[in-house]
């Protein structure tokens, strides 16, 4: 297959990403009182958000099998910028594939509680930076890198080497995976959602 194809495809993707995480983001703003005025626009942040995320995460899928037909699995596998490629790219459908699920789960009332909409939004701007990383790392491949990977290295992660997480990164993400099971279960935005102005309608 021939490379520019992938290429192709990498900038729908990320350009469909870019624009949906732009989107929730401006949702989240919206929820302040100095922004009252624009809650209008709400409804069609959400309904543009819903729908580049799921074009962009579909795509996304499709620029892995595009890099397949280019390098082979094995010679992939063999390499470790390319795992690492590999390894973003899911992170990024996954992170997006979570923000996906919760916004048909929850509806629209997703964005009406401070707590659910700020999880929605930082699930997009983490699938953000995955995406980033995955162009990133494939410009760095190219002869052309890009300097991301200098605010990566921040976290302890070296992209030209086989992924690993220092043991405080681990601790961290611990706790935040702890800190969102107790909130899960403890809660009560959905009753007090219920209870306030909507900012986007029902679904």
């Amino acid at each position: 297959m021939n490379p520019a194809f992938h290429s192709i495809v990498v900038h729908v993707l990320t350009g469909t990403l870019m624009f949906g995480t732009f989107a929730a983001v401006a949702l989240f703003v919206l929820r302040f009182g100095a922004l009252a005025r624009f809650r209008y626009l709400a409804p069609a942040a959400d309904q543009a958000a819903l729908f580049a995320i799921w074009i962009g995460t579909v795509v996304s899928v499709a620029g892995m099998v595009t890099g397949f037909a280019i390098h082979s699995l094995e010679s992939s596998l063999n390499s470790p910028v390319i795992r690492n490629k590999i390894t973003s790219g899911i992170l990024l459908i996954l992170t997006y594939g979570l923000f996906l699920y919760l916004r048909h789960r929850i509806g629209s009332r997703i964005w009406n509680n401070d707590l659910t909409a700020g999880l929605a939004t930082f699930l997009t701007l983490a699938g953000l930076h995955w995406n980033i990383v995955v162009n990133s790392i494939g410009g760095d491949v190219a002869g052309v890198p890009s300097g991301y990977e200098s605010i990566v290295r921040l976290s302890g992660v070296e992209t030209r080497f086989t992924y690993y997480l220092p043991t405080w990164v681990l601790l961290a993400i611990a706790a935040i995976v702890v800190a969102m099971l107790v909130l899960a279960f403890t809660d009560r935005g959905s009753k007090d959602a219920a209870e306030e102005d909507a900012l986007v309608g029902s679904d």
